[in-house]
């Protein structure tokens, strides 16, 4: 189908649109936009860039955390999911459960709604209810040929759920089975591009909100940033919250900055971390949503990589750091630990625990009693089954020397670990082998 012919559908449906998403002047906020994309490619028409056009009312959600196109996927109506694609909805979301409108779509087994989500930037190893992926939605339903449709576009057969399965581990008919074990069945290359990119757009549409940290920077540039923040309107803030999208610090000639707890908050929960070089730049732009922030974004904090990795993980909507993890703290309330520069309390760390969607126990885990759990693992090691921890979900916590516990756990399940361990881990943003650190 050409351009021409989709663009003209979006105009014969236009009032159907808007009556989707709320929009009633939406004809009049499109016209000019419509009338320049004749000359774009299909996939930039079903997830342009930039749409200044698309209503926030199109996200909005119900109790359940489902947007209009989940609704739209789970009562299987293929033409309001098509309409609702064009008119800019983000096919990545996920309801309060985890699930995504493809997720839902594969489970009932309509291949036409997951071309079309799939065509228009949905993820085909987007994580979801218990850390599982569409694909194995796939194995569980033995949906035959949205299965190949999956792996087409470029979904990975060996990624594991928090039960440490993956989805041949839930086929039940050979036909299947052999599907995920041949490897012939996909034609990745372009396809496999051509939706990294798409997903990129719908992790970026309608994410213009910049809510910055300044965290220890120097004073012109303080002033700078509050000149800044008073040209385009985005709010600063001086003590790391949760509401928190972007956080400058200053770096070194290497783009490396010092590891600090605002960093640390950073990298858990995957925000941008930017040098103040961006602040300069950004002074004299007239819409800073433009901006590459790549070109600003610190190097390594000082580990080279890991923010990058971590904003990635968030952008691709994985897990945290800490999924699947208990904690324990056998440390003093009212105590200041120092690790290397990093000066931590107790809650500090509790904090951090949480913002990573780890679990803090306020009482100290009995090993006997986790044998009757379910095993989980954890998110960030479940592909790797030879990995020390892979099977370990409760940590205690403790600093060494005085008041340290006196016993110490080194089980498959439960381990007694340093709370230098625990800091290394974020700093590395992976769960760190303990042999690795000099521990048995």
């Amino acid at each position: 189908m050409s351009p021409d012919h989709l663009v003209s559908g979006l105009i014969q449906h236009c009032d159907i649109i808007a009556e989707i998403i709320g929009e009633r002047d939406l004809w009049n906020n499109t016209a000019s936009t419509l009338n320049a994309s004749f000359n774009t490619t299909v996939s930039q028409i079903i997830r342009p860039q930039k749409q200044s056009y698309i209503s926030k009312n199109i996200e909005k959600t119900n109790p359940k955390g489902e947007t209009a196109l989940h609704t739209a996927c789970l009562r299987k109506n293929a033409e309001k999911v098509k309409l609702l694609l064009l008119a800019g909805a983000n096919p990545n979301t996920k309801d309060n459960a985890g699930w995504t409108p493809l997720q839902e779509v594969v489970s009932y087994g309509q291949i036409e709604i997951c071309k079309m989500l799939l065509d228009a930037g949905a993820s085909p190893n987007i994580s979801g209810y218990e850390n599982k992926r569409p694909l194995h939605e796939a194995a569980k339903s033995d949906r035959i040929e949205e299965a190949r449709l999956l792996l087409r576009h470029g979904a990975d057969e060996n990624l594991c759920d928090q039960y440490g399965k993956k989805p041949i581990d839930y086929c039940y008919s050979e036909e299947m089975r052999q599907l995920l074990m041949d490897g012939s069945s996909r034609s990745l290359s372009t396809e496999t591009s051509h939706v990294n990119q798409t997903l990129d757009k719908s992790f970026y549409a309608g994410n213009d909100k910049f809510v910055i940290l300044a965290s220890h920077l120097k004073l012109e540039n303080k002033k700078l940033l509050c000149v800044t923040a008073a040209k385009h309107k985005f709010k600063t803030l001086t003590t790391y919250r949760p509401g928190v999208t972007h956080v400058i610090v200053e770096a070194n000639e290497h783009n490396v900055t010092k590891l600090t707890l605002d960093v640390l908050f950073t990298i858990v929960r995957g925000n941008w971390l930017l040098n103040s070089e961006w602040i300069q730049l950004a002074e004299y732009m007239d819409d800073i949503s433009d901006m590459d922030l790549g070109l600003f974004e610190v190097g390594g904090a000082p580990t080279h990589g890991i923010p990058k990795k971590a904003r990635q993980n968030t952008e691709d909507q994985n897990p945290r750091l800490f999924n699947n993890c208990f904690f324990h703290f056998a440390l003093q309330a009212n105590t200041t630990y120092q690790i290397g520069d990093l000066q931590l309390t107790k809650d500090n760390l509790i904090k951090l625990v949480k913002e990573g969607e780890g679990t803090v126990l306020m009482r100290e885990p009995n090993p006997e009693d986790l044998n009757d759990m379910s095993q989980l693992i954890p998110f960030h090691i479940a592909n790797d089954s030879s990995h020390p921890l892979h099977k370990c979900t409760h940590y205690v916590i403790y600093m060494p020397g005085k008041g340290e516990p006196l016993i110490k756990y080194n089980m498959p399940h439960i381990k007694s670990l340093p709370l230098v361990w625990l800091i290394e881990c974020i700093e590395k943003f992976t769960l760190i082998n303990p042999v690795h650190l000099g521990l048995s």
